[in-house]
Parts: C-alpha cells; sequence; structure tokens
C-alpha cells in the first residue's frame, strides 16, 4: 500500500488539518532525503568490482512492499550467492513467502541485466542446493558465475533500470495501452513456462476493477494485514532516511499529520478512525482509471517457478519504462491467507486461469507521468563480504 499526499487528502478530507499544513509557509520542509534515493543514481563513484556494480543496479528492482529482502554473498571470487533475507518477510499478507521470491527474482534478473550491458556474463544456477522451507535463507535462491563478455543490451532494458519505475497513482483514464506497447512486452516475455496475458477488453476490466478494490477492503478490515502495512509506513524525512525502505510518506503535509498524532500506528488501527475508515476507498481512483490489466501465470508454483515469474516481470516493467506506459503491480487478491480466498477464487475465474495454475503476478497498465523514486537500501547493507 503505497502512501502519497494526494490518497492521504483523500483519506482526511483536506480540512483544518490540511490548512494548518500547507498555510505555514512549509512547503520546502520534509522533502526526501537524498541519500535515501541516491541509489538510483548508479554504482558508487570509484566502484570497480563488476559484482558490486551489477548489485548496485540489482537492488532498484521492485520487490513487495519495497522490503527489499534479499541478501548477496561474495565469498567466493568471481561469484555471488544470493540469499532471501528472513528479517524482511511479510507473514500477514504474504504467509508462503511467494511474492517475496518473486521480488527475489525480480532483483536476479536486473543484477544479470545490469551486469551484462557492462560486459559480463552472470550465468546463474536457481536453487543450487535446494529450498528449505523451514528456514528460507538458509541455502541461496541463486548462485552466479561470473565471466567476461561483449557487453550487450539487446533489448534496451538494461538501459531503463534506473528510469523504471512502480506508478502506483491514477493513470489516463479511457486510455488502454496501445497495441504497439503491449507487443514490445510480448517481445521481451520469453520464458514458455509462464503465460503473459494482457487485455483491454472492457467488461474483464470491469471486473477486475471491482475485485481489485474489495481485495483492497479485505486487507485493510483485517487488523493482522493492514498493521503490517501500518507498520512499515516511513513517515517523514527523518524515518526514511533511517530506514530507506517500506511505504514513505513526507513533506509538510505529513510532518503536520504526523505531529497532530494522526499517523501513529495506534491511530491508524483504531476502529471508526477517519484515516482507516477511508482508506478502504484508498485504492479506487487507482482502479477507475486503469484501462488495461494482465498477468503472469504457471502451472506449477514452486519456489523456482517464482523466482521465474520475478525475472520474467521486471523485464515486462523495463520494457514498459522504455515504451513510456506506466505499470504498477495489484497483488492484494493474491495474498495467501484465509479472509481472501473466497475473492481470490472469483478472480482467478474471471481470468480464466486452468484449474491447479497459479496467478503469480496482477498488474495494471497505462500512461501517466513517472513517479519519484522511491527509498533504497545501501548497497553495503546487502552485502556479506
Amino acid at each position: 500500500m503505497a502512501l502519497t499526499r494526494r490518497g492521504f487528502v483523500r483519506i482526511l478530507g483536506g480540512g483544518a488539518v490540511f490548512a494548518a499544513a500547507t498555510g505555514v509557509g512549509l512547503s520546502q520542509c520534509d522533502r526526501m532525503p537524498a541519500s535515501a534515493i541516491e541509489g538510483w543514481a548508479g554504482p558508487p563513484a570509484g566502484e570497480s568490482d563488476p559484482r558490486r556494480r551489477a548489485l548496485a543496479f540489482a537492488l532498484l528492482a521492485p520487490n513487495p512492499h519495497n522490503r527489499q529482502s534479499w541478501l548477496a554473498d561474495l565469498g567466493s571470487p568471481g561469484e555471488i550467492a544470493l540469499y532471501v533475507d528472513t528479517t524482511r518477510m511479510l507473514p500477514m499478507t504474504d504467509p508462503p513467502g511467494r511474492q517475496v521470491m518473486i521480488g527475489c527474482g525480480c532483483f536476479l534478473e536486473t543484477l544479470i541485466l545490469a551486469a551484462a550491458a557492462e560486459g559480463w556474463r552472470a550465468e546463474p544456477t536457481l536453487l543450487p542446493d535446494g529450498f528449505d522451507e523451514a528456514d528460507p535463507g538458509a541455502r541461496p535462491f541463486a548462485r552466479l558465475r561470473f565471466a567476461a563478455a561483449a557487453a550487450a543490451d539487446p533489448d534496451g532494458l538494461a538501459a531503463q533500470i534506473r528510469e523504471r519505475r512502480s506508478a502506483k497513482i491514477p493513470y489516463e483514464a479511457g486510455r488502454a495501452l496501445e497495441r504497439g506497447h503491449a507487443a514490445a512486452l510480448e517481445a521481451v516475455h520469453r520464458d514458455g513456462d509462464i503465460a503473459l496475458t494482457i487485455t483491454s477488453a472492457p467488461e474483464t476490466v470491469a471486473r477486475l476493477r471491482e475485485i481489485a478494490m474489495q481485495a483492497f477492503r479485505i486487507e485493510v478490515d483485517t487488523d493482522r494485514t493492514f498493521r503490517e502495512s501500518v507498520e512499515l509506513m516511513r513517515i517523514g524525512a527523518d524515518e526514511i532516511a533511517a530506514h530507506r525502505d517500506g511505504l514513505h510518506m513526507h513533506g509538510p503535509f505529513f510532518w503536520w499529520l504526523k505531529r497532530f498524532g494522526l499517523l501513529s500506528v495506534e491511530e491508524q488501527m483504531r476502529p471508526g478512525s477517519t484515516a482507516r475508515d477511508t482508506a478502504r476507498s484508498f485504492l479506487d481512483a487507482d482502479a477507475a482509471s486503469t484501462s488495461t490489466f494482465a498477468w503472469l501465470s504457471t502451472a506449477a508454483n514452486t519456489r523456482q517457478m517464482q523466482l521465474r515469474a520475478g525475472r520474467a516481470y521486471v523485464r515486462l516493467n523495463l520494457a514498459a519504462a522504455k515504451a513510456g506506459a506506466a505499470m504498477a503491480p495489484w497483488s492484494q487478491v493474491l495474498q495467501e491467507y484465509a479472509e481472501m480466498a473466497d475473492l481470490q477464487r472469483r478472480f482467478l475465474g474471471v481470468v480464466g486461469v486452468a484449474p491447479g495454475a497459479t496467478v503469480q503476478m496482477l498488474f495494471r497498465l497505462g500512461y501517466a507521468a513517472p513517479p519519484p523514486p522511491t527509498p533504497r537500501r545501501p548497497l553495503d547493507a546487502i552485502v556479506r563480504a
């Protein structure tokens, strides 16, 4: 649940709080800390290790709740072993860790693309030692061997790594994804075991809009899932700089809301609070403005397939950035907890996947001005020597 000033104006209805927040000459206060988004500038100056350079790009990959649930071990020369950071899981909204694994797949593919663009082949082996369900971080989810090669970016995807965004904002209403742009996405999707479906069919889109809105309401109405998002909110420049992850909110508007106690965890969780009551309709404008949905589905739901789905998703996201299209995940209905089960069955009927198949990613496509970059942790925070 990415929150913006626009969203909280909707949630709180403006009024006296908004007037106070915008009428005190603080329009320049509480900006996004430069340290939180410095990663979007690329590898640190003077960085020569090709593995660290590739990792510096990889940490810009999309991932659920911006938890950045990955670690890299550089202990073996010329290799990288990648691990799930189990301190950064989402146990309430992603109990099986499926979405976290997809995020790790996004990280892996971004790393491979970045390495190739700089003249290195990073050959991956997925789950080289298997997967320990009891301890997902015990074994690497991938091991990569680096070898010199000709610099290559044949699809122009690596060039978009720093430009890619998850555009969780309203799109140009009534404007479906252009056929040429849909074809551009289809051209970079090369995993034959993962089905890509893109639809702008009005009836299907209308049903998916309704389901998407209902799924978000279920997440908000379920205390443990809503609290997971609330506790990951980084409110104000100081919190953003300290964490550099999660769901960020900053600026004079939020500075005042926090000062008045309206953004505390307790207040947001309180039944009947303005923020929580109105949060149920938080994404309605985003859904209503969506004219194209897409999804990735697989016959099997293994850990390896989840990683591959992440690799496929980030390629599509990069291709959308290249085409000038907006793209963002809509994952609530795919979350695997009891309260979501009935709506999820309805959703699977709408998209028509085969019995037993899994929709790994649902996302929206359209057109909007690119949002600003989101916080990222520093490279050294994810690297083991």
